[in-house]
């Protein structure tokens, strides 16, 4: 059996375990690093610093080198767009000039050129004004009795060859490339939708006009059709008619070019 311990032999354990208390490991870092580690970190700090300024001035050198050529090029097409820049620039004042020039020959032969005049009027490029005569057809029967496109067409062929100088449907000027043909559920001149009633203007010696026109195949179908056809049928003369120029896509030619004639 243990004999009890005294109360001098109890102090002196007391005082042992807090003398032991903390690992040993503490006193080890709390005494700092070993001389050795520090100058190992030392040397791995310089050698970063020393990379990192290497890297850092072989940037800078590169940088330098290249600047040269940079400049070169941004200097070189800043000056290709300068002088583009002016040729457009050239190019359209001689534009406009031209423009002007054309405007100021077109204003000089106006009134003076009657064959110049008399060829805009044949091509439908100037608006006229004049005698003539007036037809207008109307679809008054049932569905089914229709004015159609053909209709129109056959009706424009017999003024001209009655002799008609100029010829509108529906205010649309009829030109050599001038279409009427039906499209998109209705009629269209020169690609514009018209509808009923329908007034075909030719422009012409009126009487002339009036009496060749009655005597067509055109003429004398329609007067017969108005009478048993349920279609309204109607030609008056007039002193002053009015037809606008056909539209200029109307007119434009593209692919024809006109041959010199043989001596």
């Amino acid at each position: 059996m243990a004999q009890p311990q005294t109360p001098d032999q109890a102090e002196g354990l007391l005082e042992q375990i807090a003398e032991t208390a903390l690992d040993d490991d503490y006193y080890v870092v709390r005494a700092g690093p070993h001389p050795q580690s520090r100058e190992f970190n030392t040397v791995l700090t310089g050698v970063v610093l020393a990379l990192f300024a290497l890297l850092v001035a072989i940037a800078a050198l590169q940088t330098r080198s290249d600047r040269p050529t940079t400049e070169r090029e941004r200097e070189t097409l800043i000056t290709d767009v300068d002088a583009r820049k002016d040729r457009l620039s050239r190019q359209e004042d001689t534009a406009q000039r031209l423009r002007a020039e054309v405007a100021e020959l077109r204003s000089s032969v106006v009134g003076f050129d009657r064959d110049y005049e008399r060829l805009r009027v044949v091509a439908a490029d100037r608006a006229v004004a004049g005698p003539g005569i007036r037809v207008t057809v109307t679809s008054e029967g049932p569905v089914g009795v229709e004015v159609t496109d053909g209709d129109l067409q056959v009706l424009v062929n017999a003024l001209w060859y009655s002799g008609a100088e100029a010829v509108a449907v529906n205010g649309k000027r009829i030109g050599s490339l001038s279409s009427i043909r039906f499209a998109g559920g209705v009629i269209k001149v020169n690609f514009q939708p018209i509808g009923p009633p329908y007034e075909i203007e030719a422009i012409g010696d009126a009487k002339m006009l009036d009496d060749r026109f009655a005597r067509t195949t055109a003429g004398r179908s329609w007067e017969e059709r108005a009478k048993g056809d349920a279609v309204g049928f109607d030609v008056t003369r007039s002193d002053d008619l009015t037809v606008t120029a056909a539209p200029k896509s109307r007119l434009a030619i593209r692919h024809a070019t006109a041959l010199e004639e043989d001596a």
